[in-house]
């Protein structure tokens, strides 16, 4: 779950960016693959994954604390001064933000289910 909201907040930060950044001329829109990284994220839950303790150290397994992959859409369509697309933009942060509720909501009740474990005896 904190992987979903992390990825979540780290796409509204990239979407806020491509609105904010409309009319800036050479501006290219960026993304990340939602879908994908969660994917990686449920698949490496399934890994042995080594602590790295020291910068020269190798990391063993899958890098959990790894940053999504940010895509830059090197694309000329759009609006003529770069290529942000200000309606798929705005339809992607309210998507984004569904996204959000539903993880913020499914985490809501995880606790609530471990707050009643307790609670009872």
């Amino acid at each position: 779950m904190q992987k979903f909201l992390d990825m979540a907040s780290v796409r509204h930060k990239l979407i806020s960016s491509n609105i904010a950044n409309v009319s800036t001329p050479g501006y290219e829109s960026k993304d990340i693959d939602f879908e994908g990284e969660l994917k990686k994220a449920v698949d490496n839950r399934r890994h042995i994954q080594g602590a790295v303790t020291d910068p020269a150290h190798i990391p063993l397994g899958q890098n959990r604390d790894e940053e999504p992959k940010v895509i830059v859409n090197r694309s000329k369509d759009g609006n003529g001064i770069n290529n942000v697309d200000a309606d798929k933009e705005m339809a992607g942060l309210a998507t984004n933000q569904i996204y959000y509720s539903i993880g913020a909501t499914l985490l809501q009740k995880k606790f609530e289910g471990l707050r009643t474990a307790i609670k009872s005896k």
